[in-house]
C-alpha cells in the first residue's frame, strides 16, 4: 500500500522543480560555489546546471558573483525563510522559552527539529558571552549523529531506521570524540533515552560543548 502511494506522488514530480530545489539545498550552507562545484555535487551535466541557475537568478533565488563567478543563495530565499519563521508555531510558541533560558545561563541556546537525518535549526538566539566558534545558523543544517540536538533526537526515533541509515551511510569523524560506529551509537542513543537529556563534548565541532533536551508536545 505504502508503495503504491509513492508510486502515485511521484508521477506528478517535475524534474527540473525537483533539481533546481536539490541545488537550492546543497547552496543552503551559505557557501558559494562555481558552476563545477554545484554541477559535480548533485551530479547534473553543467549546461542543465546553468540553465537552471539562470532560470533562479531571473527570480532572486540565486546570485552569481561576477568576480569570481560563484553562486549563492539570493535574497528571495530569505524572503521564503522570513516567512516561515513568521509562521513557524513550534518557534513562536518556544521563543519566550529560549529567550529566558539564555538570560538565566547567559548561554547560546537552539530550537531544531529532525530532517532527514539531520538537525535543522528553526531558532538560535546567541548567548551573553564573547564567543564565535559556534557555526550553526538558523536554517543551517548539522548531522544529528554527533550533536547533542541530534542526538536527543535521534534517540526518539525509530531505532531500526536509525541502525539502517547510518549502516548505508557510515558516521564521518569530525572530531576525535566523534561516535565512530553504529553499535556505539545506538548505545549511546539508548543512554540519551535513560537519562532524559544529551551531550555533545566537541563530537561535532571540537570546541563546542553544548547539552540538550527533547520537546514533546505544545506543553513542553
Amino acid at each position: 500500500m505504502l508503495k503504491d502511494s509513492v508510486q502515485k506522488e511521484d508521477r506528478y514530480n517535475i524534474r527540473a522543480v525537483e533539481r533546481a530545489l536539490r541545488l537550492l539545498s546543497v547552496m543552503s550552507d551559505g557557501k558559494p560555489r562555481t558552476l563545477r562545484e554545484l554541477s559535480d555535487k548533485v551530479g547534473i551535466n553543467s549546461s542543465t546546471t546553468f540553465r537552471i541557475l539562470a532560470t533562479l537568478a531571473c527570480s532572486n533565488y540565486v546570485e552569481r558573483d561576477d568576480l569570481t563567478g560563484a553562486y549563492r543563495v539570493g535574497i528571495a530565499c530569505l524572503e521564503l525563510a522570513g516567512a516561515y519563521m513568521e509562521s513557524s508555531d513550534i518557534r513562536r510558541i518556544a521563543l519566550s522559552e529560549l529567550e529566558r533560558l539564555r538570560d538565566e545561563t547567559k548561554e547560546t541556546v537552539h530550537l531544531a527539529v529532525l530532517d532527514k537525518m539531520e538537525v535543522v535549526y528553526v531558532e538560535k538566539l546567541h548567548g551573553l558571552h564573547a564567543i564565535g566558534i559556534m557555526h550553526s545558523q538558523v536554517g543551517g543544517r548539522a548531522p544529528a549523529y554527533c550533536t547533542g540536538l541530534g542526538k536527543v533526537l535521534l534517540a526518539y526515533t525509530d531505532q531500526d531506521l536509525v541502525r539502517n541509515y547510518y549502516i548505508k551511510t557510515g558516521l564521518y569523524r569530525y572530531s576525535d570524540a566523534t561516535i565512530q560506529s553504529v553499535d556505539a551509537l545506538l548505545e549511546h542513543l539508548e543512554k540519551v533515552r535513560a537519562q532524559g537529556y544529551a551531550l555533545d563534548l566537541g563530537e561535532h565541532e571540537a570546541e563546542v560543548r553544548c547539552v540538550a533536551v527533547p520537546i514533546f508536545g505544545m506543553s513542553g
